[in-house]
């Protein structure tokens, strides 16, 4: 996974990242296609279109093929539907990644997605396992949970592709390839972290049992570590590790519901007691406070780390002033 990560002094971004700042240095105007809020709307323009057209493309071949429109317009989280609209959000967004970092910041090989980093899948998902384990590890030790059996006849796979690795490469993508790296240019590293974290929260309220608590607690224990995990690595690699097996060891491993998305088979089969601050409740184990308070912890923590070693980004005005400064 490690490659040298050589960082520019004038912004503390990678060698690779676009250059803004080198435009107001020399008295040119920046070129427009590297304004983030409009690299920003070119992604989601991308994402958007190739998503209604994939949705569409398997909405109509579901039909033809099963004849069951209810399964269409309603269709379970755990269901072939899901899973296959799952595939389209993924395609969705690397196309939008690909014509930014590559049609507008001119980056034939990024370092946040380099291939010959794909090591670091394996770095965050032992860091997204060991974080899940640690959390239900508590809840045991105080009574909150424990395993009653083991379902042999469970079949994690569409489980762990959707929930798991297609969650993780799309929701990557979306929420520390593009928000928090645009922001950064703009609001710097912890502002940057503060809008990513909030944004990636909220958007779970949306879910089936979706609560405003189970996203702000989202946004907490798992917004901030990923985003602590970027800034440290500078990897996408990591962060995709880290949240698809996140989900894949709350879930189809230890039988928590994920992110309030209803029931959830497992290969362990759980029992919860206790109040849904603990437990989480129909959220699932994200919505308490156990994850909330420990991964809040470590991931500020991260964040005071690479603050002391220089890694973190100032915001621009700050920059730009110490650009004239010098």
């Amino acid at each position: 996974m490690h490659i040298k990560q050589r960082i520019r002094t004038s912004d503390l971004l990678t060698e690779d990242h676009p250059e803004r700042m080198r435009a107001a240095e020399i008295g040119t105007p920046e070129p427009r296609r590297l304004n983030p809020l409009l690299r920003g709307l070119a992604f989601l323009s991308v994402f958007v279109l190739v998503e209604i057209v994939a949705s569409l493309v398997i909405a109509v071949a579901y039909l033809l093929t099963t004849g069951n429109l209810k399964a269409v317009k309603t269709p379970n989280v755990h269901s072939p539907v899901t899973f296959f609209e799952m595939l389209a959000e993924v395609a969705a967004a690397i196309a939008g990644y690909l014509v930014v970092v590559y049609g507008m910041e001119h980056r034939s090989r990024p370092l946040e997605f380099r291939l010959v980093r794909w090591k670091g899948l394996i770095v965050g998902g032992l860091i997204g396992f060991a974080a899940i384990a640690l959390c239900v590890g508590v809840l045991a030790l105080t009574g909150n949970y424990r395993v009653s059996g083991f379902a042999t006849r469970y079949n994690p796979w569409i489980d762990i592709i959707s929930m798991g690795i297609c969650a993780g490469i799309a929701e990557e993508i979306i929420m520390r390839g593009m928000l928090l790296r645009l922001v950064e240019e703009w609001l710097g590293s912890w502002g940057a972290l503060a809008v990513s974290a909030l944004v990636f929260g909220l958007m779970h309220i949306a879910n089936q049992d979706g609560s405003l608590w189970g996203g702000l607690a989202i946004a907490i224990e798992d917004g901030i570590l990923a985003a602590a995990l970027y800034f440290v690595t500078r990897s996408l690699w990591v962060c995709i590790g880290e949240h698809a097996m996140w989900n894949i060891a709350e879930g189809p491993i230890f039988g928590s519901i994920v992110s309030g998305n209803g029931k959830q088979d497992s290969w362990l089969v759980a029992q919860w007691s206790g109040p849904d601050i603990i437990t989480g409740g129909s959220f699932g184990l994200e919505a308490s406070i156990v994850p909330v308070i420990l991964m809040g912890v470590a991931g500020i923590a991260l964040m005071v780390y690479a603050q002391r070693k220089g890694m973190l980004v100032r915001p621009a005005w700050v920059r730009k002033r110490h650009m004239v400064d010098c």
